[in-house]
């Protein structure tokens, strides 16, 4: 029993990152750090298109990073995990660490 819950979260874990190596993804989950927004205020930040947007909250929303919440005719979408930002914060302390070529500790 035990082998296939190990499984199962490799599985998880694997699909998580996979989530996060698309570059749109990525950069929604972080514009939705602080605040909610519509698919219009992400396209404006992020400059792409409707669409792309849309596709990319539908799978964030499939994969429960995301949720939305109707508030007159639009809907507003924020983070639906915040531990979600732990990883991604956490990626980015390694990514100053390998810019910098210093090791865990010198920064």
């Amino acid at each position: 029993m035990e082998k296939n819950n190990d499984e199962q979260y490799q599985s998880e874990m694997e699909r998580i990152f996979k989530l996060l190596s698309n570059p749109t993804r990525l950069n929604i989950l972080v514009l939705l750090e602080n605040e909610q927004l519509s698919v219009n205020d992400i396209v404006q930040q992020l400059q792409i298109t409707q669409p792309q947007v849309s596709h990319q909250l539908a799978i964030l929303k499939e994969h429960q990073l995301v949720s939305a919440e109707k508030v007159g005719k639009k809907s507003l979408y924020q983070l639906n995990d915040p531990h979600i930002l732990n990883v991604i914060n956490s990626t980015k302390q390694h990514v100053a660490h390998v810019i910098i070529g210093k090791k865990h500790g010198e920064l």
